[in-house]
């Protein structure tokens, strides 16, 4: 059942290890089809799983196939996909990622490709992993099109109509935020000036996407 999505998501997994975005059992992923989502196990390092290891469960959560626990996330995987028309979820603890959070409530537009992500990622307070708070957070912090977010003190979450657009994002986020600390470094903790609601709205439209909506 769902072999291609299942292969995405192996691959996707592969990819986000060979980045070093994830260590261990930490992170997971998933990618939707019609009403059924194929998610990473818990407990199963991202980076060696195999395709017959993956869960397929249905939008309320039941099991369809597999005899692996369903990541611990998939509460706020179930409460994007209802949110949004999203394929596909992306979640690592990246330290980049994890530090910022850590710091901002939204991420500074530092550099225009934040665009590529709906805008300046906003960070969800932080609440207890596989929680319905975490959840909701989540979901309040992708509102208006943003295609990435922070969870506070814990990683990055990015959307993706496959899973390799959402890793893409979600490397693209590490980047975004590994660039912030080099700038509030170097400056001993200040944040110069950001880009402006022109400045981003003109590289969305030389990107040919979507402006970004308020922060």
């Amino acid at each position: 059942m769902l072999e291609a999505e299942r292969a995405a998501v192996v691959a996707a997994g592969r990819r986000l290890a060979e980045s070093g975005l994830v260590v261990g059992t930490s992170g997971n992923l998933s990618a939707r089809s019609g009403d059924l989502i194929v998610v990473t196990p818990s407990g199963c390092s991202i980076a060696v799983m195999d395709p017959d290891d993956l869960v397929v469960v249905d939008r309320a959560g039941a099991v369809v196939e597999g005899s692996a626990v369903p990541t611990s996330e998939l509460p706020f995987h179930l409460a994007v996909y209802d949110a949004t028309g999203t394929g596909a979820i992306a979640h690592t603890h990246a330290v980049a990622s994890v530090a910022v959070s850590c710091l901002c409530e939204v991420l500074p537009a530092l550099h225009y490709t934040c665009v590529l992500l709906g805008g300046p990622p906003r960070v969800a307070p932080y609440a207890t992993f596989g929680s319905d708070t975490l959840a909701a957070g989540l979901v309040a912090a992708l509102a208006g099109g943003r295609q990435a977010a922070l969870l506070a003190h814990h990683g990055s979450v990015a959307l993706g109509d496959d899973p390799d657009a959402a890793c893409e994002r979600l490397e693209l986020l590490e980047w975004l935020c590994r660039l912030h600390l080099a700038v509030v470094g170097a400056t001993g903790g200040a944040v110069p000036a950001v880009l402006d609601d022109a400045a981003l709205a003109a590289a969305a439209d030389r990107f040919g996407v979507v402006p970004p909506g308020p922060v």
